[in-house]
């Protein structure tokens, strides 16, 4: 990477815009987080599972947290430190990133590695990414309060019926993204049915135990075992 291109990947500009980003998220985290917690009675919902909640979401952010971190070293290298702080603390993955490098850097006739990267190459890259992933960002806002009134109209002022709903909303979430992993029949099926059976086991042992506080570290206690799985059957 030449020294000129060094000095627009790591620009105050771009700093500037990364940390205006990561404001802009946590201040509507921050939003939603005290929006949900005066909501919740209104739905049924107890403060004691709010704070069950909260404190397992902060939990369960962990090993994914890690997993960014690790593979932000890859995108650093051809993406610059504010590029990759932002794509991957905001939207975007490490291997839809580097993709997206890879594809401008086709286009410019380059392998796409760091020392074959220009000016033209990453700025191509830059609109790849942003044009790829800007349907997640309009699709809800255009129709998330649509979607909330058909969740009305169906459910109405049914709250075992509104449950229905919004579990059959995770679970086709869930489906969406397992079911390619179960197809492929491969490691990384290996790790899906190794987490999915420590998760049961977890939960099966609190029932015994009584210990509910280990359901707040359920997800990161499945998930490593299942990258150890996926990693020795790889």
């Amino acid at each position: 990477m030449s020294a000129e291109l060094k000095e627009l990947v790591n620009s105050p500009f771009l700093w500037i815009i990364t940390v205006g980003g990561l404001c802009l998220v946590f201040g509507l985290a921050l939003l939603f987080i005290i929006r949900s917690i005066k909501a919740a009675p209104h739905v049924g919902v107890t403060k004691e599972q709010v704070h069950i909640t909260l404190k397992t979401a902060c939990v369960s952010a962990i090993g994914p947290s890690i997993v960014i971190a690790v593979g932000m070293i890859s995108l650093l290298v051809v993406a610059g430190a504010p590029t990759a702080l932002l794509r991957l603390s905001v939207c975007g993955n490490v291997g839809y990133e580097v993709q997206a490098v890879g594809v401008a850097a086709g286009q410019f006739g380059a392998d796409g590695t760091a020392a074959s990267l220009t000016s033209e190459i990453f700025q191509t890259a830059l609109f790849i990414a942003a044009l790829g992933c800007i349907g997640y960002l309009i699709i809800p806002v255009l129709f998330v309060t649509k979607f909330d009134k058909v969740i009305q109209k169906v459910g109405g002022k049914d709250m075992t019926m509104m449950m229905v709903i919004c579990n059959a909303a995770i679970l086709g979430c869930y489906a969406y993204v397992d079911a390619p992993y179960i197809l492929r029949m491969d490691n990384s099926t290996v790790a899906l049915i190794v987490g999915f059976i420590v998760t049961l086991g977890v939960q099966q042992f609190v029932k015994k135990t009584g210990k509910k506080g280990l359901l707040q570290w359920n997800l990161l206690i499945s998930m490593l075992c299942g990258m150890i799985a996926g990693a020795i059957a790889g």
